[in-house]
């Protein structure tokens, strides 16, 4: 279970960074005047911006539906944050249940 715990910490600051490189992007493209605050959302990056990411679009659309067209509606700067503080929550509650677990697997029985 520990490395169980420990692999979800490290995915989610692999995501972190990703993620951070995302809002990085975005920002220098707001930055530049390419594009405004509200015409940057999930759909347009995605589409325009970085094309090779167009497979979560699909992703999102096939589980959620309209809910799924919603969320990629949005501008990237309000859901990037959000996602980069849920990743870290998750990361650090992952962290901290396996630094309170042995490192030997026969100390549970």
């Amino acid at each position: 279970m520990r490395t169980f715990l420990l692999t979800i910490f490290w995915f989610s600051n692999l995501g972190n960074v990703i993620q951070l490189l995302i809002m990085a992007s975005a920002g220098w493209l707001i930055f530049s005047g390419d594009y405004s605050f509200f015409d940057l959302n999930v759909d347009v990056f995605i589409t325009q911006v970085a094309p090779w990411l167009r497979w979560i679009e699909t992703v999102v659309v096939a589980l959620l539906g309209d809910v799924g067209r919603w969320i990629l509606s949005i501008p990237i700067f309000i859901i990037s944050p959000i996602k980069f503080v849920a990743g870290a929550i998750i990361g650090w509650w992952a962290y901290s249940t396996a630094k309170n677990m042995s490192a030997d697997p026969l100390n549970h029985l």
